[in-house]
């Protein structure tokens, strides 16, 4: 049997505002519907197949939506100094670089819906 990483699911209790939030930040959009259902329909293409996708929230008082989901997404960046200027300048409010103990650096930002995203350079 082989395995490999699909992608990521987030939940938002305001998904036009969390799909506002990942593609100012600069990820690539690769479908945004609004069905009527569960799913929200946006989409961002992650890189190397792999994808985003954001749930509608409705606090786990249903059969499709058991609890809220939380998540850390990883991005890396080519030039972190460039990047942090970037969204800063947008009004995110991203920590500084900061130098971690493996010898890379990292810094951090939560979306509307206290999901993480980790920067990597």
């Amino acid at each position: 049997m082989q395995i490999h990483f699909s992608g990521i699911n987030i939940s938002a209790k305001d998904p036009v505002r969390s799909f506002a939030f990942y593609k100012g930040i600069g990820l690539s959009v690769k479908a945004e519907v609004e069905p009527e259902n569960e799913w929200y329909g946006a989409e961002f293409d992650l890189g190397n197949g792999s994808i985003l996708w954001i749930w509608r929230d409705h606090g786990g008082n249903d059969a499709a939506n058991t609890g809220r989901m939380t998540m850390q997404l990883v991005i890396n960046c080519d030039d972190m100094d460039k990047t942090y200027a970037d969204l800063m300048e947008k009004g995110y409010a991203v920590t500084p670089p900061e130098l971690m103990f493996y010898g890379g650096r990292e810094m951090n930002l939560v979306d509307p819906d206290g999901n993480r995203i980790l920067f990597l350079d």
